[in-house]
């Protein structure tokens, strides 16, 4: 048997073929793909903490932020999900240092297919974090701009003719619409107002991707540690931020901050 014990963390990984998973909490971590086809038990140990300032509280926000810190913080503001929102130029940005190191530099847009083909956005620099973080089995740089906030403009501008969420069921299921991602990257070129022309990538790759997965039924039911104390089951696979087990699907991001005991055997 292994076992950690701490404040949840995101998982963290690397972009190998399959790709290498890290389980953490905030003292320890354990390798996911090792535990594949063993019995993982997750069990909620009573306390919830901010993971900005650490603070003990009852209820956690936008995947492990206390009340306080997302009405003060600039990482949580509206426009962090809606950077077309991005209001830095008005001089009413939370922390104008953290928008200059986040906000203010260059992004991609892309296109990825997790389940049916969509856009996105990402800090440049950062394409393969975010590609894996939504479970992409194949992405592609579309365009590179200054700011997020034009990121946002032109991400809106490319959904009007291609989706901007992702399905989550249909991903974990692998139920993924094949796709020509260079054919429709073309496409949606044709169909840009001339303004955005100069900001598209002229030479790009298609990235590919496939997630650790062992012989089992996936069980597409949702666990979570606020309806019961324990998520336990046998691990048949990881994907995005999920743990795959036999029994559910533990989304680990929106655990982050509960204090947990994680044994695997």
């Amino acid at each position: 048997m292994f076992e950690i014990g701490g404040y949840l963390r995101e998982l963290t990984h690397q972009a190998t073929q399959p790709i290498y998973y890290r389980l953490h909490t905030d003292d320890d971590s354990l390798v996911v793909n090792a535990a594949l086809g063993r019995s993982i038990r997750i069990r909620f140990l009573g306390d919830k903490a901010c993971i900005h300032c650490g603070r003990k509280v009852k209820k956690l926000y936008q995947n492990g932020y206390c009340f306080p810190c997302v009405r003060t913080l600039a990482e949580c503001d509206l426009c962090v999900v809606k950077p077309q929102e991005c209001h830095y130029h008005q001089g009413t940005c939370r922390d104008a240092a953290w928008g200059d190191a986040h906000c203010m530099i260059p992004h991609y847009v892309y296109l990825a297919v997790s389940s049916d083909p969509k856009v996105g956005l990402t800090r440049k620099g950062r394409e393969l974090t975010r590609w894996v973080d939504q479970g992409a089995v194949a992405a592609v740089l579309f365009a590179e701009v200054p700011t997020r906030r034009q990121a946002g403009e032109l991400e809106m501008e490319l959904a009007q003719h291609i989706a901007d969420k992702t399905n989550w069921r249909k991903m974990l299921a692998d139920e993924v619409e094949q796709t020509d991602l260079l054919a429709l990257r073309k496409q949606l070129i044709d169909k840009l107002p001339s303004h955005w022309r100069s900001y598209v990538l002229d030479s790009v790759t298609v990235h590919r991707f496939s997630y650790p997965r062992a012989e089992g039924q996936l069980a597409l039911q949702s666990l979570s540690l606020d309806r019961t104390q324990t998520v336990e089951g046998r691990l048949i696979g990881v994907k995005g931020q999920y743990l795959l087990l036999s029994n559910g699907v533990f989304h680990v991001k929106k655990h982050v901050g509960y204090r947990v005991q994680i044994s695997v055997s």
